[in-house]
């Protein structure tokens, strides 16, 4: 094998070892697509819930203990979703600007390779960790998602507990004698 085909494979081997990256990339903007899609039909079911909840607060002009406890809760949740939705906004857009630079990186190995500019020595390196430094940024946007969607649940059940709490409390209140014989 002579000395030229040597270094055309390596090259093209140089050339494709960005697109492994390109494919995780991929793999990862599937997973945040699909929370982001969750994410904002969640906003959406419970913006139109708190909505309803407005209606009614205006149409009778004040809510029962129950409702009260539900439209603080809804309001605590949207504003934890919506903090979600921004860093998995913001992990979808740091792995898609990395998939540009991993390309750019595959052009610019070619480009040094076949055009010979010295110039172009550094830049395939400098493009592939700029790739990669925006794929972490992605990943600790998506682990700050995780922490805030932990929050999420938290406040859901907490409000489903205070209700019950509230709904037992009040049907001890109409029924006393109820709760003698059991």
């Amino acid at each position: 094998m002579d000395q030229m085909s040597l270094t055309v494979t390596q090259v093209i081997q140089a050339i494709l070892a960005p697109a492994v990256m390109i494919s995780s990339s991929g793999l990862f903007f599937l997973g945040l697509n699909a929370r982001q899609s969750s994410l904002l039909n969640r906003i959406r079911l419970l913006n139109n819930e708190r909505r309803i909840l407005s209606r009614e607060l205006t149409h009778q002009g004040q809510f029962d203990a129950g409702e009260d406890i539900r439209f603080l809760s809804l309001e605590h949740q949207l504003n934890n979703l919506l903090r979600r939705a921004w860093y998995v906004r913001n992990a979808t857009l740091c792995d898609t600007l990395a998939v540009v630079f991993f390309v750019l990186t595959s052009f610019a190995i070619a480009l040094h390779f076949f055009m010979g500019i010295t110039l172009l020595e550094r830049v395939p390196i400098f493009l592939f960790i700029t790739g990669m430094f925006l794929v972490l940024v992605g990943v600790i946007c998506l682990a700050i998602d995780e922490l805030i969607a932990y929050s999420v649940i938290l406040l859901e059940v907490q409000d489903k507990q205070s209700i019950m709490v509230d709904f037992f409390a009040r049907s001890n209140e109409r029924n006393p004698g109820e709760q003698s014989k059991m």
